[in-house]
């Protein structure tokens, strides 16, 4: 067992074995058990929800496809466009946002399939059904190789369901995590405690750490504990959008951390962004989960977009901030 700590210094026992590892493992045939832990906790792990060739074949499509790319793609912690970023062993470390968004003229099996193999997978589907009780929405997917670590917040913050809290998403071990690599880390129970909504006074344009200071302090004053839950190749860790998590620094910087997220809400509910516009989606049905592909880079106006980004991203991130800004001055949800 590794003692470490999260981004903000807080405490974390990572478990090395699964003798070591606290959180259970359920089948993927045992929803009943898996939803009454997931109610309770805000999280629970699916043990082998994807098989090894699964998660071998989007991995293998990514060293083809993604790695010898030169170009900007849209990253995660940023949302902006970037070229990649590397490290000595060659993994990329600014993450992926929306794989099932990606050009595919330059990713075409990446693209295809991350969004029917891995998105729209049966077996997925189901435990989203579960736990929405409605066919599951996908409104966002990030995909990881080195790991960039991620502060403590909640996703709701960001992204949810326009019924707040409802939102849930999934982190799909690509490979098998090792304790060193920048593990995934969750707070049971927090999805039970209220923080506060996405405001001007702590918005993510002007006031972004104020919002993650709030989310530490929160953790400290109810004597939280914080779980980082051992994940081999195929396992599905889930979790609530309220629910405080985040991925701890590298300790051994030749361990890789493949993986893929993905964020689903009801099918019959509009999406929520930033807890101040409730959208309408547009998604293509792909088996029997519905996909959302934000800025598709498969339609010509946001290849449009996608090129000013690139070129004029000084002013157009100017831009965009004035519009957060705005947007948040006048929500009404």
């Amino acid at each position: 067992m590794l003692e470490l700590q999260t981004p903000r210094g807080l405490p974390v026992f990572v478990p090395e074995t699964d003798d070591e590892d606290p959180s259970p493992k359920f089948d993927v045939n045992d929803i009943k058990g898996f939803r009454r832990y997931y109610e309770e906790n805000g999280y629970a792990v699916v043990r082998g929800l994807f098989t090894p060739t699964q998660c071998d074949g989007l991995r293998e499509l990514w060293d083809r496809e993604v790695k010898p790319h030169r170009g900007f793609m849209y990253r995660q912690a940023t949302a902006k466009v970037e070229r990649h970023i590397t490290n000595a062993q060659g993994w990329i470390m600014n993450p992926i946002l929306n794989p099932q968004s990606v050009d595919p003229h330059h990713f075409p099996d990446f693209r295809a399939y991350a969004t029917k193999e891995i998105l729209a997978e049966a077996r997925l589907n189901a435990v989203f059904t579960g736990l929405l009780q409605d066919t599951p929405k996908i409104v966002q997917a990030i995909y990881f190789e080195g790991n960039s670590a991620t502060w403590e917040h909640q996703d709701s913050y960001y992204l949810d369901s326009e019924t707040v809290g409802e939102m849930a998403a999934g982190w799909i071990a690509l490979e098998d995590i090792s304790a060193r690599a920048g593990r995934f880390f969750i707070c049971p129970g927090s999805h039970k405690i209220e923080l506060d909504a996405h405001a001007v006074h702590n918005s993510i344009a002007e006031n972004h750490e104020r919002y993650i200071v709030s989310v530490v302090r929160r953790i400290q004053a109810a004597g939280l504990t914080i779980r980082a839950p051992k994940l081999n190749q195929g396992d599905v860790l889930f979790w609530n959008a309220w629910t405080i998590h985040g991925s701890l620094d590298t300790q051994d910087a030749a361990k890789s951390r493949s993986s893929m997220t993905c964020h689903a809400i009801p099918k019959g509910k509009r999406f929520l962004q930033m807890q101040s516009r409730t959208l309408d989606l547009v998604t293509v049905q792909v088996k029997n989960t519905h996909i959302y592909r934000p800025k598709d880079l498969q339609r010509w106006r946001n290849k449009a977009i996608f090129f000013v980004e690139s070129h004029l991203p000084r002013l157009f991130y100017w831009v965009k901030k004035r519009a957060i800004i705005y947007v948040l001055k006048h929500k009404s949800v």
